[in-house]
């Protein structure tokens, strides 16, 4: 079990990189429209991105989304998307953390994100399933899930939800009922707040639901959109001459909410949403954030880069940062709390699925938040004297 996992590790990031396993949706991003702002009365250079979350305080709202560790190989890549998140006041996640608690060697691969970046919000990991006995190992104990949380000295825990992916991988655990009894147990039992966190096929309204009554503090909508942990484990399958498992893999490549959609499901819940799948630009965390996410996860875009260099990683984000910026500013939105009261167009499938889920006056609200909230206001504007205020005559005579 033990080369098992840390092999899987290996493979995954492998096939990431090296493989397409991302998959666009027919409802995106590019059906959110912020409305635009012709006169913003905004500088650039003042607008702020700072966020709160879970009580701590972020430079940016963007979340280095759980990617890897268990293998080796994944030390160095862990190492740079620490040093970038120390660097520029991100919060970052691990990758499951599995892998350590069978094999005690390989806890620098993840101990690492805390020891290059010691004051950042650090986001522990571990699977949904794996709070059950499975067919071939028992369930977490406690102290396997205090073990993951010391391990990187975490701020908080993920709880991954990832059904997908386990019932399209050749070695996957199947059993799911009874996890919403051990989550909800869990909660109340740990000490830093839980975070639900669906894997790239998204979170609908009831389900946000019943995470909130399971005690959960916050969710990862982890919508459809973004890389594929069905497709991903299909290439898995065709290395492995698994021919079965590839084409299951290869059918339920695009399953799973889009997560524009599982963003206002989600929103139900009144709890903190984190974005994350399909993100990859500045403009996009935007757009996450104007439908209601606190913060927004970026994950094979900084996988990419990391396995390159931290400088990558760095340049990343700050093309990230900037075109959110922009987006801010022609939005009308000078801070993120500003930026989730703009007015926002839903079209296409997005509003198509949305209005046959009953949110048709939600989406509704969105487009006319300005109006409905009587925020909007006429800026005050530097007027020139009376006698340069008048027209000239027709005939050019005064």
């Amino acid at each position: 079990m033990t080369d098992e996992i840390k092999q899987r590790k290996l493979e995954h990031i492998t096939v990431a990189l090296e493989e397409g396993i991302g998959v666009s949706q027919r409802a995106g991003w590019g059906d959110i429209h912020l409305v635009h702002q012709a006169l913003p009365e905004i500088d650039l250079q003042e607008v702020d991105t700072t966020a709160t979350f879970l009580g701590r305080r972020l430079a940016c709202p963007v979340v280095i989304s759980a990617l890897t560790g268990g293998h080796p190989e994944a030390m160095t890549i862990n190492r740079n998307l620490a040093r970038a998140a120390e660097r520029y006041g991100l919060a970052l996640g691990v990758g499951s953390q599995r892998a350590a608690l069978v094999n005690p060697d390989l806890v620098p691969t993840y101990a690492v994100v805390r020891d290059e970046a010691p004051q950042a919000f650090v986001i522990a990991n571990i699977g949904a399933p794996q709070l059950i006995d499975q067919e071939r190992h028992p369930a977490f104990t406690l102290s396997q899930v205090e073990q993951a949380i010391a391990m990187i000295q975490a701020d908080a825990l993920a709880i991954h939800m990832n059904a997908l992916q386990e019932a399209t991988q050749v070695e996957g655990d199947r059993r799911m009922r009874g996890v919403a009894t051990a989550l909800r147990r869990l909660t109340a039992e740990v000490t830093v707040p839980v975070i639900a966190k669906e894997t790239g096929a998204g979170v609908c309204r009831e389900q946000a639901l019943l995470l909130r009554s399971c005690g959960v503090a916050a969710i990862d909508v982890g919508g459809a959109g973004g890389s594929s942990m069905s497709a991903l484990e299909a290439a898995r399958a065709r290395s492995h001459g698994a021919t079965q498992a590839q084409q299951i893999g290869q059918l339920y490549r695009d399953w799973g909410i889009p997560t524009p959609i599982a963003l206002v499901e989600a929103g139900i819940a009144g709890l903190p949403l984190i974005a994350t799948g399909g993100v990859r630009s500045g403009l996009d965390v935007a757009r996450a954030i104007a439908l209601g996410a606190t913060l927004v996860g970026m994950g094979f875009p900084f996988l990419k880069a990391a396995s390159e260099s931290y400088e990558r990683v760095c340049e990343l984000l700050e093309q990230t940062l900037t075109e959110l910026k922009i987006a801010m500013q022609l939005s009308g939105a000078a801070d993120l709390a500003s930026l989730r009261q703009v007015d926002v167009v839903v079209t296409g499938e997005t509003r198509a699925w949305l209005s046959l889920r009953g949110f048709e006056e939600e989406l509704r609200a969105l487009a006319n938040r300005r109006v409905r909230a009587a925020t909007y206001s006429v800026p005050v504007v530097e007027t020139a004297p009376e006698e340069h205020q008048r027209p000239p005559s027709v005939d050019g005579h005064s």
